[in-house]
């Protein structure tokens, strides 16, 4: 199947509307990762792998996300803008911040904000995630390290009352980590289905 096919179905799939101006955006961003991944390394899929499991992965969240109010985003360790440039492309009310540590992605995120005309909504802070000090409503991850390596750092970029909302894998591996993080955490597990994709995906959903 053709890989936009697969993410016009996927999109169906997920209940998100969207107009032709979105599609085309998605289109062009997974083009452009496409180009630039052998210099970059941005992701380790390409085609209908790529569209599966990073953009509809990404946009698994949309419905989710609906539920909460927030005005600022971040992105921790970004990459190839992912879930960030995805969610920016249709939460156009909401500012997007991208923090990567890696110039070279980060030159690839320079270019394709500009290219995708996001200037205005979506920044980048190239920095490691300990090292920002800004403070965002709702604070984004996706493959990144255990929980307990990082809640604490996430936490310290989270407004009061603002939410961290992380997308990971299979339900008994997010126990251990959930667990290991203490007493008195406020998180919902939930699991989600990507389209497409036959790979456990849960949701934790943490509230400050």
């Amino acid at each position: 199947m053709d890989s936009f096919i697969v993410l016009k179905e996927g999109l169906a799939r997920l209940g998100i509307d969207y107009s032709q101006s979105q599609f085309e955006m998605l289109k062009q961003y997974i083009s452009e990762i496409e180009l630039w991944n052998n210099k970059y390394k941005l992701v380790a899929a390409v085609g209908e792998q790529l569209v599966t499991r990073h953009i509809l992965d990404s946009l698994s969240a949309v419905s989710d996300l609906n539920k909460l109010v927030f005005n600022s985003a971040a992105d921790a360790g970004s990459g190839a803008g992912l879930p960030g440039i995805p969610l920016a492309i249709f939460f156009t009310d909401v500012t997007f911040t991208l923090i990567e540590r890696s110039g070279r992605r980060v030159g690839f995120l320079r270019n394709i904000i500009s290219l995708l005309g996001l200037g205005e909504r979506v920044k980048i802070i190239e920095k490691n995630v300990e090292e920002v000090s800004d403070k965002f409503d709702l604070v984004l991850f996706r493959a990144f390290r255990n929980l307990s390596d990082y809640y604490k750092i996430l936490e310290n970029i989270t407004s009061p009352g603002g939410v961290m909302f992380a997308y990971k894998g299979k339900r008994k591996n997010v126990n251990l980590e959930i667990s290991a993080l203490g007493e008195g955490v406020n998180v919902d597990i939930k699991p989600i289905t990507v389209p497409f994709l036959d790979e456990e995906r849960n949701f934790c959903i943490f509230r400050f």
